[in-house]
């Protein structure tokens, strides 16, 4: 879409609801469905903003098991490796404080790949993470971006990442050890000041916890950071407060102009959607968009998934590759399963 008065008009003429993504690159237009039907939810139904990431129909497939497959990453582990290394050196020269890299995994399978049976397994992995199957993209979100109701709004910033252990002790060790990390804790301070930053001038009040709290997934740990705000009377949209944060420091780096240069220089590839946000927005204003983190893009026997890191000054290359594969684990597991 063109701008915001385009996406009110194709609002007002459709149910009053649309379902939009952000690409990563902010040149790129802002992509809108409407559905042709939409229903109406109680107060206490749609308290859970999660549950408002309703899916756009993607073509039917004949099967959801992809039987055999064999995945082709974008670059070998050992080029990615180099990149991390020659971002890490950026950021020790003070070009910047942080870059992401993100790894590009294809996936070719002998049997066609169901995307509502992929987000159906999602769904039963992680319950609480923001589910969505929209624009040829499924996946299942650990990050708010932003959400709004009337003038509350509400982030939730993910940054620093350590995989699960096998029990509740392994657990508590890792954990503990990423909130120790002081490269974790860099990654996750750049990503708060930017969300806090970005908000502010809008808000009458805005609060956010000073230390960042444990967030346990099936396959990884992070360190979050929630914020909560109330908007001045004569706020910014919900979608241009959106475009403030968007990307945040988590998908992209900061400086963000920079971050863009490195990305641009060491992974030279379209990142689309990925990187970006998805969700909702309705013709009052209000909406909630969710990081597209997780996410595989489906096209028949074949998809694409990503993962990516925040590279800082003391990042260990061969850590941040083991850290994209413990992240794969949220997304891989939903396409192959049985």
């Amino acid at each position: 879409m063109d701008s915001e008065k385009d996406i009110a008009q194709a609002l007002a003429a459709g149910g009053g609801i649309g379902f939009v993504a952000f690409p990563f690159q902010r040149h790129e237009p802002i992509r809108l469905a409407v559905p042709a039907r939409t229903l109406s939810l109680s107060q206490e139904e749609t308290a859970d903003h999660r549950r408002l990431l309703a899916s756009v129909p993607s073509p039917s497939a004949k099967s959801g098991e992809p039987g055999t497959y064999a995945l082709r990453p974008s670059e070998s582990p050992e080029q990615w490796c180099g990149s991390v290394a020659d971002a890490a050196r950026a950021v020790r020269r003070g070009e910047l404080r942080k870059a992401v890299l993100a790894r590009r995994i294809q996936m070719e399978c002998d049997a066609e790949i169901q995307p509502s049976v992929v987000l159906r397994r999602l769904a039963h992995t992680f319950p609480s993470a923001y589910l969505f199957s929209a624009f040829g993209l499924v996946g299942a979100s650990p990050e708010l971006l932003l959400a709004k109701r009337g003038r509350m709004v509400e982030s939730r910033a993910l940054a620093g990442t350590i995989r699960r252990g096998g029990d509740a002790e392994s657990d508590r060790r890792l954990a503990a050890w990423l909130q120790e990390s002081g490269k974790n804790q860099e990654e996750h301070r750049v990503l708060r000041e930017a969300v806090l930053d970005a908000l502010a001038p809008s808000t009458t009040w805005i609060e956010a916890n000073e230390r960042p709290e444990m967030l346990k997934l099936a396959n990884v740990q992070h360190l979050m950071t929630r914020v909560r705000a109330e908007l001045v009377a004569d706020h910014p949209s919900f979608l241009r407060l959106a475009a403030m944060l968007h990307p945040t420091p988590a998908v992209c780096g900061w400086p963000r102009d920079k971050a863009y240069e490195v990305i641009e220089r060491l992974e030279g590839w379209d990142r689309g959607l990925y990187g970006g946000a998805l969700g909702w927005v309705d013709a009052k204003g209000d909406g909630c968009l969710c990081v597209t983190i997780r996410c595989a893009e489906i096209h028949g026997k074949n998809a694409t998934m990503y993962v990516g890191n925040g590279i800082v000054a003391d990042s260990d290359p061969k850590e941040e590759l083991a850290e994209t594969r413990a992240k794969l684990g949220a997304i891989l597991p939903a396409l192959i399963a049985p």
